[in-house]
């Protein structure tokens, strides 16, 4: 609400007119005051202004003509209305101007021999106008002295501007203006929107608001073709308000009158007030500035109000009689309805009875409760009792379990080296039996060959025969057998020389499948070796989860309960922060953990708050902490409808799947997690088939599910892209911390178990690859070793059949026809018998190693059988271990459902227990309402013990029905009695005491409606001789001669002036007889006598001295500062189309601000012209 308008008092006994404003203003809501004759006022009011008046058109240019003029104005005024009647009083307060004038002229003499330094006003004063795009100007900034200002330019140059910025930008209205009918109108050519600013001084004690603005407050009005916008600035720029009320009550305020004709006088209004105005409309003008008009409207509302107060009066009369007869007829009743009082007290004591009985009863039901809750309590202690020993049998066994467990797994870990054992050994049994094999196959072609090489010998010793006979026979034939024996040689040569190249591109295939081999084997170990890891910390986890004991701070950081603690502690908060938000959440199934954990994040470890003070103060406290990475949500504690938002019913969400005990969590999770949007599924196929694009559920962002192909690890589905059409799908690690949110422990570590097993599968598995790998490494080099071997032995062989190629070429070559043959034959033969030697050599090398790696591979067999028999054992004892385990598992599983049925049993108990203490606590709240209620009726009585709720209803019901019959004798019942008795005589009194008001209120405002006419014909009275002796004081200055005629009677206001002090013309000339310029002159004077009288803070005037010559210009224009400098701290805006006198622009209190005229603005000079540079 803005500061109350401030008063002004002026010198003497007249206040200003700002301080006489009624606070009865409504405008838009006037009604018409009664007519002394039975018209309205408005038509009484609209004769007065049709009647003649007097005008100085009227005037002949002699004094006869003048005494006819004013017989002619002394017409009978029209018939008035009741309240100008009282108003006016007969005008007797006007009757005696001529001691008004002394009295005014006393004060005028006393104020002139006073001395006055006309000082700035700390407030209220326009520093700075600046007008963009307004009319003919793009920026015009015009600064302001805070006293005289005069706005000198050339016609056309965009004077007037500036009083209908400072009109226009203070909330006038353009019509008011003469520029143009709307703010469109006023925008300059070529553009689309304005801007007009004012900056107002705002200093002193009774500053407005200057906690808010500061020294100076700013109004910039904003206009364009769809309409203007205000805004209200502080000294620095920054916007206060944007609202026209704000500005309104600014104005209102500092009393700136910008819509008073009389404080800013516009150019056509100043032109009009200064030579064409009648007598009427300088009263007119007169009643305005001095805020007669404004005072006469609220005091005619105020005996309009009074009016109406004694019509309601009167016509209540006939109400108040109805009411008084009314009441009467009801106590008569009532002497009728005390006769049967004594029926009516044991009424009253039956119904006290009943109701206390009532009481009693539900007091009976009570004590029922009450045991029953005993009896609750004492079941629950023995299930607890129950629970607590399945809980000991479950941990023993459950540690049976572990041992058992623990055992198996050392098994198996002592199974694995066994079994490397029983593999090595294998492959020694199989290298052994295929070296065996190998040796058997070399015995044979050893065999083989050395019979070959025999028959060859002898074939050859045959051959050496034949020949030997041949030569004795005939000698001829041997280069033939020569020859064939080379071809035979070279054959034998490329045959071997093809199966040695052949055998190179077995040895690259080799060599390739041992590097392939090598690299599946490394390979393996890495898998391994990382599952080994996996399995050890899964055992590791799962020794922690049954070690562990409950400890819901064990996810967190370990300074989280010191936090805690000192948030208790505080007593700062408005309300208490809640968190962390991982404590008050519990997890459903906690297969879900590690994909929830990681998903949710670090707002798990977060707190939430219900405002910013509360953030701001916890940050303080965890910062002292030391805890990182601990966000602070801001979150409104109401719950979140989420209705209509959240999937079908039938998919499972993150919000379904959790137990939330704060609905701030609730929410927090809600708007920052989405958490009521996001899917469960467990099936990776269900989950993709779900979240396709086209068939997307409505209300879901993602989905979790667990990824099938690596234990622990989740998946999460959701859509991309334009309109979301592609499908993503991104990978969730598992959460390598301990949980933070709460879940169910056995579960957990069923789960646990589950997975340790998975991962014990999967070692194994991996194991067997690795032992696979490694075997099919060891063959390939072996096949490699034996490959060598067998190239060697073809390297042998192409080497020696290359060298009996080159032999018997030789011999070929020197082959003598007679004796060359048989020495050929005869070498062959010792070649063959040299053969026949060495391949029995080799013959019995291979059968003496044949001998040898038979006795190796039988070695080998035997620690083969020995290492599998150990590995079969010990596989029984570890099936024998896992039967124990299983046996226990299930013995386990048995314990922990008895205990889950016991827990169950006790938690029904309890739920039972819950909803007797609700129902108890209903049946307490009742039995205290019953009591409430019936103490209400009457204090507590005993009951008789032999009564009955039947017999007391039934004794109530017969009294009541014989006061029935009484009540209908009387035609209303005994309530109706009652209440039409007690509503008779409340209408009565509530009537006689708003009437009482009333008239109290029309005393008060006759009374105050009598003051204010006092004050109202004193004031006009005041302001009238103050006004005319002004006027005639300003004449002085230029030695004129002059009356101001106030004639309030007729509404007329007329100047009589004699410029020719020598002229015996005592009433003076009428303005129509004088010049221009000393009309001017003289509408000047009796501006200034009505400023004078006005108590504005600014006073503007357009165009003064337009029709006066340079000497009545010099003299107005002097009158006009020194009148400016006597009424002090007011500031005079003045606006001339001509150059001031020499002198004036030479005291501080004047300000002159000049425009360029439209040449200088818009063209150029011709020197310009011809030197543009």
């Amino acid at each position: 609400m803005a500061p109350l308008k401030r008063a002004r008092h002026e010198e003497g006994d007249v206040i200003a007119t700002e301080s006489l404003s009624s606070a009865l203003r409504h405008d838009s809501q006037r009604k018409r005051a009664k007519v002394s004759n039975g018209e309205s006022s408005s038509r009484s009011l609209q004769v007065r202004d049709d009647s003649p008046s007097s005008s100085s058109d009227d005037a002949g240019d002699d004094d006869d003509n003048d005494d006819d003029d004013d017989d002619d104005e002394e017409m009978t005024p029209p018939p008035g209305t009741q309240y100008e009647i009282i108003r006016d009083a007969g005008f007797k307060h006007l009757e005696h101007t001529e001691h008004d004038d002394y009295i005014a002229t006393q004060q005028l003499l006393a104020k002139k021999h006073t001395p006055l330094t006309n000082c700035a006003a700390e407030n209220s004063i326009i520093e700075e106008i600046q007008c963009v795009n307004f009319m003919n100007h793009k920026n015009l900034k015009v600064p302001l002295g805070p006293l005289i200002n005069f706005v000198v330019g050339e016609n056309g140059a965009g004077k007037s501007a500036v009083l209908t910025g400072i009109t226009l930008c203070l909330g006038g209205k353009p019509s008011a203006t003469n520029r143009g009918s709307s703010m469109k109108s006023l925008i300059k050519t070529g553009t689309d929107r304005g801007m007009l600013l004012v900056r107002l001084k705002n200093q002193g004690p009774d500053a407005y608001r200057p906690e808010l603005y500061g020294e100076s407050i700013i109004i910039e009005r904003h206009f364009s073709g769809s309409g203007s916008t205000y805004k209200l600035k502080n000294t620095a720029g920054g916007i206060v308000s944007s609202k026209k009320g704000d500005m309104d009550d600014i104005v209102e305020y500092f009393q700136l009158q910008v819509d008073n004709p009389m404080n800013v006088l516009t150019q056509d209004e100043a032109k009009t007030f200064i030579t064409s105005s009648t007598p009427a409309q300088k009263f007119d003008f007169f009643r305005k500035g001095v805020q007669l008009e404004q005072l006469d409207n609220d005091y005619k509302l105020v005996s309009e109000s009074c009016d109406q107060i004694e019509v309601l009066l009167d016509e209540s009369m006939g109400d108040l009689e109805a009411l008084e007869k009314q009441a009467e007829d009801a106590e008569a009743k009532k002497k009728i309805y005390d006769q049967h009082q004594d029926m009516r007290v044991e009424k009253r004591v039956l119904r006290n009875q009943l109701t206390w009985f009532q009481v009693e009863e539900q007091e009976k039901e009570l004590e029922v409760r009450k045991r029953t809750v005993l009896e609750t309590q004492r079941k629950i202690e023995e299930k607890e009792k129950i629970v607590n020993e399945k809980d000991r049998a479950y941990q023993t066994l459950d540690s049976s379990v572990e041992r058992a467990s623990e055992k198996a797994r050392i098994l198996g870990e002592e199974l694995l080296p066994i079994k490397e054992e029983e593999l090595e050994a294998k492959s020694k049994a199989e290298e052994a039996d295929s070296e065996v094999k190998k040796l058997h196959q070399e015995h044979k072609e050893s065999k083989l060959e050395l019979e070959t090489a025999k028959q060859k010998a002898r074939t050859i010793q045959g051959e050496i025969d034949s020949e030997q006979k041949r030569i004795e026979d005939a000698n001829g034939g041997s280069l033939n057998r020569k020859f064939t024996e080379i071809e035979s040689a070279k054959t034998e040569a490329s045959q071997a020389k093809t199966e040695f190249e052949n055998s190179y591109g077995e040895m690259q295939g080799l060599v390739e499948k041992s590097q392939f081999a090598k690299t599946a084997f490394e390979k393996e170990q890495g898998p391994l070796a990382a599952k080994r890891k996996e399995v050890e910390n899964s055992r590791n986890r799962l020794r922690e989860m049954q070690n562990e004991r409950p400890d819901p701070m064990r996810g967190f950081d370990q300074r989280m309960p010191e936090l805690l603690r000192r948030i208790q502690q505080d007593r700062g908060f408005l309300h208490k922060p809640v968190g962390p938000i991982g404590l008050h959440v519990k997890l459903r199934d906690p297969k879900w953990s590690d994909i929830l954990e990681v998903s949710i994040g670090n707002t798990l470890n977060s707190f939430a708050v219900t405002n910013k003070a509360d953030q701001a103060r916890l940050q303080k406290i965890i910062s002292s902490t030391g805890i990182l990475r601990t966000q602070i949500y801001i979150t409104n504690p109401q719950p979140i409808d989420i209705t209509n938002n959240e999937p079908d019913q039938h998919f499972m969400t993150i919000l379904r799947m959790l137990d939330i005990d704060s609905e701030i969590v609730r929410n927090t999770l809600i708007i920052n997690q989405a958490i009521d949007q996001v899917l469960l599924i467990d099936d990776l196929e269900e989950a993709m088939r779900i979240m396709e694009p086209r068939s997307m559920p409505a209300h879901v962002r993602h989905c979790f599910t667990p990824n099938p192909q690596r234990r622990g690890w989740g998946i999460r589905l959701y859509c991309n892209g334009p309109n979301y059409q592609n499908s993503a799908q991104d990978y969730v690690p598992p959460y390598r911390f301990k949980p933070r949110m709460k879940t169910d422990g056995e579960r957990r570590i069923v789960l646990q178990q589950e997975a340790l097993k998975h991962c014990q599968a999967e070692e194994s598995r991996l194991a067997n690859n690795f032992r696979t790998a490694q075997q099919r490494v060891q063959e390939v080099e072996r096949a490699i070793q034996q490959h060598k071997v067998a190239q060697g032995r073809l390297k042998i062989r192409l080497q020696k059949a290359e060298e009996r190629v080159e032999s018997l070429e030789n011999e070929y070559n020197n082959l003598d026809i007679e004796d060359g043959y048989l020495d050929s034959l005869k070498a062959q033969l010792e070649e063959a018998n040299d053969n026949v030697t060495h391949y029995e050599n080799a013959y019995g090398a291979t059968t003496l190693a044949r001998t040898e790696y038979n006795t190796t591979s039988l070695s080998c067999k035997n620690a083969y059988r020995a290492a599998k028999k150990r590995v079969e054992s010990h596989e029984k004892l570890i099936a024998d271990a896992n039967q124990k385990v299983k046996a226990k598992e299930q013995a386990r599983v048995i314990a922990l459902g008895e205990k889950n049925t016991a827990i169950a049993q006790a938690e029904a108990y309890k739920v039972e227990k819950q909803e007797a203490e609700t129902k108890l606590a209903d049946t307490e709240t009742r039995v205290e309402e019953y009591i409430e209620a019936a103490t209400q009726i009457c204090a507590r009585i005993p009951v008789p013990p032999h009564e009955t709720r039947a017999s007391l209803e039934a004794k109530y019901k017969s009294i009541t029905d014989q006061l029935s019959q009484y009540s209908r004798k009387l035609g209303v019942t005994e309530q109706e009695i009652i209440d039409g008795y007690a509503k008779a005589h409340e209408l009565l009194k509530s009537f006689k005491s708003r009437r009482k008001h009333m008239e109290e209120l029309l005393r008060l405002l006759k009374h105050s409606f009598s003051l204010r006419m006092k004050q109202y014909r004193s004031f006009q009275r005041h302001i009238s001789a103050r006004s005319r002796i002004n006027f005639n004081y300003l004449l002085s200055e230029r030695a004129f001669r002059g009356k101001l005629e106030i004639d309030h009677k007729n509404r007329l206001l007329d100047v009589h002036v004699e410029p020719d002090e020598t002229s015996n013309n005592k009433k003076g000339r009428q303005t129509k007889t004088l010049s221009g310029g000393e009309k001017s002159f003289s509408s000047i004077c009796l501006l200034l006598s009505l400023w004078e009288a006005m108590g504005a803070p600014l006073r503007c005037l357009d165009e003064f001295d337009v029709f006066m010559d340079d000497v009545n210009r010099d003299v107005s224009t002097k009158m006009i500062i020194s009148a400016a400098r006597r009424a002090v701290g007011r500031q005079f805006i003045l606006i001339t189309p001509k150059a001031l006198g020499a002198g004036v622009d030479n005291h501080p209190d004047v300000s002159i601000f000049k425009l360029k005229a439209p040449r200088d603005r818009l063209q150029k000079s011709i020197p310009e012209m011809i030197n543009p540079a």
